[in-house]
């Protein structure tokens, strides 16, 4: 019988902490995002339509998210003014999602917000450990989210 109890071996696991910490930072993204009146998965979306001519379908296998979801977030992100549909002219069937002006311009603020606010929450690191954290978690998504 080991001298931990399980709580304390839970709470220590690197799993729990990942799982706790990803929390945290979702947290403070999603706190930032609400001043241009969108989300993470829509700021997403957004900055893959601004770097493509994409159509909804593209997107779904873009970004992950089912048709569905999809629907509803280009019509919140029409009611905002940020994007539109548009039909392709290499293929009629085509509904593209392309931003708007003001569209771009949110994605920008936001992709530079989210960049400061990234920096503040690991400021606790320096220069090298942040690099080395970004290699690993980037290494443990990459083997993981292809299986």
């Amino acid at each position: 019988m080991s001298t931990w109890s399980a709580e304390r071996r839970i709470s220590s696991a690197t799993g729990y902490l990942l799982l706790r910490l990803g929390g945290l930072v979702r947290d403070r993204v999603e706190d930032e995002l609400r001043r241009w009146g969108i989300t993470g998965k829509e700021l997403r979306v957004m900055s893959l339509a601004g770097d493509r001519e994409a159509s909804q379908r593209d997107l779904c296998g873009l970004s992950g998210l089912d048709r569905t979801t999809m629907v509803a977030v280009i019509d919140k992100l029409e009611r905002l003014g940020y994007a539109r549909r548009a039909r392709s002219a290499a293929d009629r069937r085509k509904q593209l999602v392309l931003l708007t002006e003001e569209g771009r311009q949110a994605v920008e603020e936001a992709v530079t917000r989210m960049t400061e606010v990234e920096a503040d929450f690991l400021s606790p690191l320096d220069p090298a450990e942040r690099e080395l954290l970004n290699e690993m978690v980037a290494r443990l998504y990459t083997v993981h989210s292809t299986s």
